[in-house]
């Protein structure tokens, strides 16, 4: 901080306005290097698309913003140290459902509240999940899949990267919202899942249409459907869920920014008003287009509002699953 900016904030702090000094600060804004906190590890899709981001991101903020990978506890780590950091807009989280929606509903003792202890600073995209099956299975169809599994209830079983993973969940609201009974197999090496539904041991997932690429374009795997509430921009010729008739079904991947609570209104405008002209940069939409990812920007009340209705979906489909992680 300049020396003229030090000695004001002194003289506010003397006669107890701290606000005062606060505006001082935000005014300045950025004046050195900040840090993205990506709370999963990197080669993860979020940190991906975190350094997809940030070189554009730095140009146009004026400063520098280094991608900190602090991986551990389904993102809560990376979330927790955020949520301490100091509110002066130099440290930032790259928070997603994990971090914002599922932890709360999956960790007895999480160290923060994800709505009580960030200030929301915008969304930066979504990415819908693809409904793949095995070509083994005799379904060209959405309808086809219902039909087939409501007849054999309990046969059929779809791979997930996990327990308490979006991937998990979808199945779980799949199985809800279609009235079927479809086994849920969680794998910690999800290679080993791309394997098993290629040779039909695995009848289906839902998945990034990127990873499962190889497997769609050798004809190893059917492509049914997507999960967002409209057609995804990089797979326009094929259906939602819900357009296959499955309603109230939506399962997308999302990427947020996030201060810690109290952050200034100037410095997260700021923030976001760098995001906007980040996105809008054609070099970014290319390379997120490229991986399956829409650019999907929401500005901070909007963005405050998403969060709260993320936690509360997230909720009601874990308590479908029985509460499991």
């Amino acid at each position: 901080m300049a020396l003229r900016s030090v000695l004001q904030c002194l003289l506010f702090a003397g006669v107890g306005l701290t606000a005062g000094c606060e505006a001082v600060i935000a005014a300045e804004y950025p004046n050195r290097p900040l840090r993205m906190v990506v709370p999963f590890a990197a080669g993860s899709n979020i940190d991906g698309t975190a350094r997809q981001i940030m070189p554009k991101f730095s140009e146009i903020l004026g400063q520098q913003v280094v991608v900190d990978n602090r991986g551990g506890a389904g993102g809560t780590i990376g979330a927790t140290l955020v949520a301490r950091a100091q509110t002066d807009g130099y440290t930032l989280l790259m928070g997603n459902a994990p971090t914002h929606g599922m932890a709360p509903h999956l960790y007895k003792n999480l160290a923060y509240d994800p709505i009580k202890d960030f200030t929301p600073v915008g969304r930066v995209d979504s990415a819908s999940f693809v409904l793949a099956v095995s070509t083994g299975l005799p379904v060209q169809s959405v309808a086809d899949l219902v039909k087939y599994a409501r007849a054999r209830p309990g046969v059929l079983n779809y791979a997930s990267s996990g327990n308490g993973t979006t991937a998990h969940l979808s199945g779980t609201l799949f199985n809800n919202k279609a009235g079927v009974d479809i086994r849920h197999i969680p794998y910690n090496n999800v290679p080993q899942a791309f394997v098993d539904i290629a040779s039909g041991a695995v009848s289906m997932m839902f998945y990034p249409y990127q990873p499962l690429m190889p497997l769609l374009q050798t004809g190893k795997a059917r492509l049914l459907a997507t999960t967002g509430v409209k057609r995804a921009t990089y797979l326009p010729d094929v259906p939602t869920v819900i357009e296959a008739g499955i309603a109230d079904f939506s399962a997308i991947a999302w990427h947020g920014f996030y201060a810690p609570a109290g952050t200034s209104p100037r410095i997260v405008d700021t923030i976001y008003a760098a995001l906007v002209k980040t996105m809008a940069d054609g070099k970014v939409m290319a390379g997120l287009a490229a991986t399956g990812i829409d650019i999907d920007l929401a500005p901070p009340r909007e963005f405050a509002a998403f969060t709260k209705a993320e936690v509360e979906r997230y909720r009601l489909l874990i308590a479908m699953a029985g509460g499991k992680m």
